[in-house]
């Protein structure tokens, strides 16, 4: 049986194929990899049983009929005792009734029958992405609800916790919360800060885009460019983080970190179109650690800059959108920092 080990939170995004044709693994992991997902292959029971074991798996394609004799059905029926949350899709080239309704006793989430179009598959994958985050997005406003009568202290650590989780949203943003954290903490150690702002600032970074739980995950995860009004929607997020926080007396001194991390020099950033002489200092480093995050991790839409183009990137928005003496204080800052590459640990 497949164990009830925790979930890892780096490797959210993988979906596990069992299929005993090499070919069917190859074609289908393909299609899912150019879409951003993570692929573990299988090709019998035991492989998807350690790759079940190995990775933090959130959707499983298994196909119905296996090599000498198994079956995927009894993966889906473990899995539905062991693991309800996780969703299982089968594949069966079968095209009988009688398949399809075995597979769904059995606990499986919808089934594909082959040969299956990619737009098929991708639509499938898409309505249990949706369907996982819809449910995670309503518990977190729920659980929210419930925390905004618990005292200062503990509600803080669960907005550290569901910031975790809003990350999570996008495959693609595993650790961006909490690389911006430790990069805030270290530009703002070399702009001489005492510990206690620190840490503030660390803070800050680490809830700067809470408000995203309100940003549908087709827009976070569009791979191609953003219509005006997706982008519309995108904006909001700073002024939805600062109206989650704004309840809590100990978290006032984040606000300006959380609303305002988007406004820029020259007064076209948002939500408020701030003049650059008014966006507090604190802003300043949470948007410059933010942006230098951004362009050295992987997006939907772009691979990660090398470390000279997001360099000379940076310094392209000096002077305009951001003071000079941030990004060339934070420049300094991560010389020779290994959180500054991307994939490095924040802590």
């Amino acid at each position: 049986m497949v164990g009830h080990g925790d979930w890892k939170p780096l490797q959210r995004s993988a979906i596990l194929v069992l299929d005993d044709d090499p070919g069917m693994r190859e074609t289908v992991g393909r299609c899912l990899q150019r879409d951003g997902y993570e692929v573990v292959p299988a090709a019998d029971l035991d492989e998807a049983r350690d790759g079940l074991r190995q990775r933090d798996i959130f959707l499983v394609l298994a196909d119905v009929t296996l090599a000498d004799g198994e079956r995927g059905l009894e993966l889906v029926s473990e899995l539905a005792t062991s693991r309800p949350q996780l969703k299982v899709v089968v594949m069966t080239a079968h095209s009988d009734v009688g398949t399809a309704v075995e597979a769904l006793k059995a606990g499986a989430y919808d089934y594909l029958n082959k040969p299956f179009p990619f737009e098929v598959l991708r639509a499938t994958v898409a309505r249990v992405v949706d369907h996982l985050r819809a449910t995670e997005r309503a518990a977190l406003y729920e659980a929210l609800e419930t925390r905004r009568q618990a005292d200062d202290e503990n509600l803080e650590q669960f907005l550290v916790a569901m910031a975790s989780v809003v990350d999570a949203k996008s495959r693609f943003t595993a650790l961006h919360g909490q690389r911006v954290s430790g990069l805030c903490r270290l530009f703002a150690e070399r702009l001489g800060f005492d510990r206690a702002r620190c840490d503030l600032l660390a803070l800050g970074g680490r809830l700067h885009d809470i408000g995203k739980i309100g940003t549908p995950d087709a827009i976070l995860d569009k791979p191609g460019r953003l219509t005006g009004a997706e982008y519309d929607i995108i904006k909001r997020h700073p002024a939805t983080g600062d109206e989650l926080v704004a309840p809590i007396r100990a978290l006032a001194r984040l606000r300006p970190m959380i609303r305002w991390h988007h406004e820029c020099l020259d007064g076209r950033g948002y939500p408020d179109r701030l003049p650059g002489a008014e966006v507090p200092e604190d802003a300043w480093v949470v948007k410059v650690a933010d942006i230098w995050e951004a362009i050295t991790a992987r997006r939907p839409y772009r691979d990660p800059m090398p470390l000279e183009q997001a360099v000379s990137c940076l310094r392209g928005e000096s002077g305009t959108r951001i003071p000079v003496v941030f990004v060339e204080t934070f420049l300094e800052a991560i010389q020779g920092a290994p959180i500054a590459l991307s994939g490095a640990p924040a802590d």
